[in-house]
């Protein structure tokens, strides 16, 4: 089974990846955030939306009870800067297939030209965000 694993920072599945997307509320990652009621519901709906399987718990142990009761062949996710889910990835990855997509909201179409301003890096994605 192809896992997607979504977390705040990745909350909608790409077009033309395959796989289970899941969603794990998980307060061992989120130590040293100050979560509202209102981020907490706000990213329960938007897992929805993804039609996601929504879990509460430990991350690694989640995983490991659905490659238990379902083999897990891939986790998809999207690469990040945060310490803390560079260190879950790569305990992952000793375990599973993990692939993690480049950081897209990050990328140009032209690096060679970056903007040099945030509005021309705003101008430049927002018609992709359909914002």
């Amino acid at each position: 089974m192809n896992l997607i694993f979504l977390y705040d920072e990745f909350m909608r599945v790409p077009l033309g990846i395959e796989g289970n997307p899941i969603y794990i509320f998980d307060n061992t990652l989120s130590e040293g955030y100050e979560l509202s009621e209102k981020i907490i519901e706000n990213r329960y709906f938007l897992a929805k939306e993804a039609g996601a399987e929504i879990y509460q718990g430990n991350t690694y142990e989640i995983l490991q009870e659905i490659h238990s009761q379902n083999p897990i062949s891939k986790i998809t996710t999207k690469a990040t800067f945060r310490p803390v889910y560079q260190e879950l990835f790569q305990k992952l990855s000793d375990a599973y297939d993990v692939e993690q997509l480049p950081d897209y909201f990050l990328l140009q179409d032209n690096y060679l030209h970056p903007a040099k301003r945030f509005f021309q890096y705003w101008n430049k994605i927002k018609k992709n965000l359909k914002y």
